[in-house]
Formats: structure tokens, C-alpha cells, sequence
């Protein structure tokens, strides 16, 4: 099993990803979903896309560098 290297960036895309979902997740559970809630949600979305094409990237530039 391959140890994976830390990685700043996934590191703080994922930590901001947390605390909106925290923030999204109490706002459900006590009923009180409201627009800021679906700005949350789109923002959620878009980190995990970015994070996605972070590691991506970095997959194609290693494969190229081998």
C-alpha cells in the first residue's frame, strides 16, 4: 500500500468543502434550509471538482515526468 504525499492544496480545498458542509448540514437537520444553503451546496460541488482536477493534473504531470 502506497503512502500518499500531503498535498496543501487538496489539504485546504477539503477543509473549506468541510466547514460548508457543516455549516449546510446543521441548517437540514433542524429544518432551516434556506438560499444560502443552495450557494453552499453549488460551492460544495465546485471544490469537489477542483480537487478532482488538482489530483488529475497532478497524475498527468507525473506519468509525463516518467
Amino acid at each position: 500500500m502506497e503512502e500518499q504525499d500531503y498535498d496543501v492544496v487538496v489539504d485546504t480545498l477539503e477543509k473549506a468543502r468541510v466547514r460548508l458542509w457543516a455549516l449546510t448540514r446543521s441548517n437540514m437537520e433542524h429544518g432551516m434550509m434556506n438560499i444560502m444553503d443552495d450557494i453552499r451546496l453549488e460551492h460544495i460541488d465546485q471544490l469537489s471538482k477542483a480537487i478532482n482536477m488538482w489530483k488529475d493534473h497532478k497524475n498527468l504531470k507525473s506519468k509525463a515526468a516518467v
